[in-house]
């Protein structure tokens, strides 16, 4: 073979390897948008060299994520994988890895605890970590980085309370989530050390709770297994951690998003602080366009099917649906890139559907008005420090991500 010969194909492997780069400031990669109009439903290559496809339609997502044929289940000989080492998804006993019935049967037991009513019932709580989170970051005197002071101690403490975990482990929450949200095949032995260490952290934190019983979403927990026999020791020990990561990681992420978005577009935030009103449908236009995932749960076919745009899905293939370039499809969301908090029928699918649709979703709802509310309410003079043009982003992960978020005011 000649060297232009090699050269073509490795540029047309680079193309089709996946994560692609995100887009500015961010965004979702422009890959997405090319593949959506040309071939919906094409492969790509993982981090593990195995090849799957890609679905950048919304039809086609929201079929991937609601239909029952596509298993979460990557655990047999053969099946397509992320990464080459372990990661999560090896985890039988974690929800996020289950299909239904098993999956129905562990979210019918946690999901009581996220209603709507709850999660409006705690909006009082997490108006008063907002309200302390910024009078703390208002002391040190700006420049602050929001990610660090406000974005992710905001839902780490609401899910912490929830659950009646100390809230002074928070910095070990983030540091396990990172490492397990790490698509760098480098970090496998860290991964593992990690999930050892929270591991035990959950096993003692549980040991703990049971000689000294309260009245949080962990004693519930707890009961579900010791009296009622619902759920075994592993699985008590996976969802309670599932918890945590879940809780924090990407409300967190969104809310420095959130805001940096508002920054990015002046219009859109003057408009917000003259029609306080505008709030919901600001925090609607946000989850559409900054959902920080630009990949998506793998899932493989167990049977041969079509997706709405035609596109073949043969038996045992893998598939991944993300959900971001769901929210851009020009086809249910009219000029997708403009950035509008007066936008009308946002149908995103930023918190997923079907099974696996968000079981934090209206807490995550909640966490987000506050926080995005507050920041602009009480810092009216609120800006980047340096431009938006000179933030560094973190893609090497699941989630893609600003390191900080420098502001004054």
């Amino acid at each position: 073979m000649s060297e232009d010969a090699m050269s073509h194909d490795e540029t047309a492997r680079d193309a089709m390897t996946f994560p692609f780069p995100p887009g500015p400031h961010g965004g979702p990669p422009d890959a997405y948008a090319d593949r959506r109009s040309a071939c919906p439903l094409a492969p790509v290559v993982l981090p593990s060299g195995d090849e799957v496809l890609l679905a950048t339609a919304y039809d086609d997502v929201r079929a991937v994520l609601g239909d029952q044929r596509f298993s979460r289940n990557l655990r047999y000989a053969g099946a397509p994988r992320m990464l080459p080492a372990a990661d999560f998804s090896d985890d039988p006993h974690a929800l996020v890895n289950m299909d239904p019935p098993e999956h129905t049967r562990l979210r019918r037991i946690v999901q009581a605890a996220f209603t709507p009513r709850r999660a409006e019932n705690r909006r009082t709580r997490i108006q008063a970590v907002a309200d302390e989170l910024l009078a703390e970051m208002r002391a040190g005197g700006p420049p602050a980085d929001l990610m660090t002071a406000f974005a992710f101690p905001l839902p780490i403490d609401i899910i912490c309370d929830l659950l009646g975990v100390p809230t002074r482990d928070s910095p070990l929450f983030r540091g396990w989530s990172d490492m397990f949200l790490s698509t760098n095949t480098a970090a496998a032995p860290e991964r593992a050390k990690a999930g050892a260490e929270f591991a035990a952290y959950v096993d003692d934190l549980v040991a703990a709770r049971r000689s000294a019983p309260g009245e949080d979403l962990l004693d519930e927990l707890i009961s579900a297994h010791d009296e009622d026999d619902r759920l075994s020791e592993v699985e008590l020990a996976r969802i309670v951690r599932g918890l945590i990561i879940a809780g924090h990681e990407t409300t967190g992420n969104v809310i420095g998003r959130g805001v940096l978005a508002l920054l990015r577009h002046p219009d859109q935030l003057a408009a917000l602080r003259e029609d306080p009103a505008l709030l919901p449908s600001a925090v609607e236009e946000i989850l559409r366009t900054e959902v920080p995932g630009h990949g998506g749960l793998l899932r493989v076919a167990t049977d041969a099917l079509s997706l709405p745009s035609g596109g073949a899905v043969g038996r045992g293939q893998g598939v991944l649906a993300p959900v971001v370039a769901a929210n851009y499809d020009s086809e249910h969301f009219p000029d997708p890139e403009t950035f509008d908090v007066r936008r009308a029928d946002n149908k995103h699918i930023a918190f997923g559907h079907g099974p696996h649709f968000c079981l934090g979703a209206n807490l995550a709802r909640v966490e987000l008005q506050v926080a995005i509310g507050s920041v602009i309410r009480e810092f009216p003079g609120l800006g980047l420090v340096g431009g938006a043009q000179e933030l560094t982003w973190i893609s090497g992960s699941r989630v893609c991500c600003v390191s900080r978020l420098p502001v004054s005011w």
